[in-house]
């Protein structure tokens, strides 16, 4: 069996070193690894936990999110009639739906409230 290599610069620093040339480094080694372990899983242990969203809570912030969506495209709609990209007819169309959907919504929200 062929000894261990260990680089000569590193045998060479720790024995050169006042107060680690009297520490076996393989101990040290070992001491530091448990160390790093124990800070680690303390840590770990600490962490906050995630926020527990209910279903309700989900429901909620999905339907607000719904609402934003809807009254931006309804901006968006207008901005579409001004440019001329759409026709009158179907902006009062598409316009209705979105009331609709947004008026939908908002009963939905109202159920939280």
């Amino acid at each position: 069996m062929t000894p261990a290599y260990h680089p000569e610069w590193l045998v060479k620093f720790w024995m050169t070193t006042p107060g680690f040339n009297m520490v076996n480094p393989h101990y040290l080694l070992i001491v530091i690894a448990a160390v790093i372990g124990a800070v680690w899983f303390v840590q770990r242990r600490k962490a906050p936990s995630e926020k527990i969203i209910s279903e309700e809570d989900q429901l909620f912030i999905h339907h607000l999110h719904r609402k934003k969506v809807i009254e931006r495209e309804l901006a968006v709609l207008e901005a579409r009639l001004a440019e001329a990209e759409i026709t009158e007819e179907n902006f009062n169309k598409m316009k209705n739906e979105y009331q609709s959907h947004l008026a939908q919504v908002n009963k939905e929200l109202k159920q939280y409230t």
